[in-house]
């Protein structure tokens, strides 16, 4: 054999595995022109794919983020619009405008808390769908297919950079027009229809 291929359960653990395996190799074949070379080394577009795949999923969470601050923004502005005889009757009765931004920007940090809960349920729900459906795909360079997978459950971190990602954004849209409520003057509010 010409080379000797290991695959490690978790990529984390190839500097661990490398310096055993340099060990064992320096321990019993000394004179023989062996070399330990990672994946990195043979395949450098491995790391480039990665890149490539970290900008565009950056992309899509900013454009989601975008998405979710326009929605969540129109969404506190009609219930401004819809509340502003509340809003004055909250004055009226001594509450202050940091007390009525505060609750505009808890309703909207509420309502991106349960949308981003949804979405981990129903991201959980399809992954667990496409694994479970014995769809198939064939890589670049292999010729036999290999089960399409989906992996959500265990990116743990993934998903609450995600998940609070997605509420702080819906937190920090809804401040905006939590300021313009808290500016009403008390008249007006009262008297809107």
């Amino acid at each position: 054999a010409t080379a000797i291929e290991i695959q490690l359960a978790r990529t984390a653990d190839l500097p661990a595995a490398r310096a055993r395996i340099e060990r064992l190799l320096h321990g019993g074949f000394d004179g023989q022109p062996l070399d330990v070379v990672d994946f990195a080394t043979l395949n450098p577009f491995y790391d480039q794919t990665n890149r490539m795949f970290s900008v565009i999923f950056g992309f899509v969470f900013v454009l989601i983020s975008a998405i979710v601050l326009f929605v969540i923004s129109n969404t506190m502005s009609t219930a401004i619009i819809e509340r502003t005889v509340e809003i004055g009757t909250l004055r009226a009765m001594g509450m202050r405008r940091g007390g009525i931004q505060a609750l505009f920007v808890c309703e909207g940090a509420l309502l991106g808390v349960a949308g981003a809960s949804l979405g981990v349920l129903v991201a959980l729900a399809i992954a667990a769908a496409v694994n479970h459906s014995g769809l198939a795909w064939t890589p670049p360079a292999r010729i036999d297919a290999v089960a399409l997978t989906v992996r959500v459950w265990g990116e743990w971190r993934t998903i609450a950079v995600t998940f609070v990602g997605l509420a702080c954004v819906a937190g920090l849209s809804a401040w905006l027009p939590s300021r313009h409520a808290a500016r009403l003057s008390i008249v007006d509010a009262l008297r809107h229809v």
